[in-house]
């Protein structure tokens, strides 16, 4: 078992007192509960999958395009390509 010597302010020694009140707990099981309670949060956030990475970006759905552009993506770009730089 590990010792921790720190120094909280009043908002937070208030805050302290409140959760001591309310829910009967030592400070370290509540200490423990709350280090535990923001690990996982951080684990979880860690663990996310790539869509769900792309999404919070902003980056899926960024854009419009033609719902079959997978199927005649060739066509598209082929066309973009003659429009922006001619026939070379």
């Amino acid at each position: 078992m590990s010792q921790i010597i720190t120094q909280i302010d009043r908002e937070t020694s208030e805050k302290l007192a409140y959760i001591q009140q309310q829910t009967n707990q030592s400070l370290p099981d509540i200490l423990s509960d709350a280090i535990d309670a923001y690990y996982q949060k951080l684990k979880r956030k860690q663990e996310k999958t790539p869509f769900e990475l792309l999404e919070e970006s902003g980056f899926i759905g960024c854009c419009s395009v033609e719902s079959d552009l997978s199927v005649k993506y060739k066509e598209v770009l082929a066309t973009e390509l003659e429009a922006k730089y001619g026939n070379r």
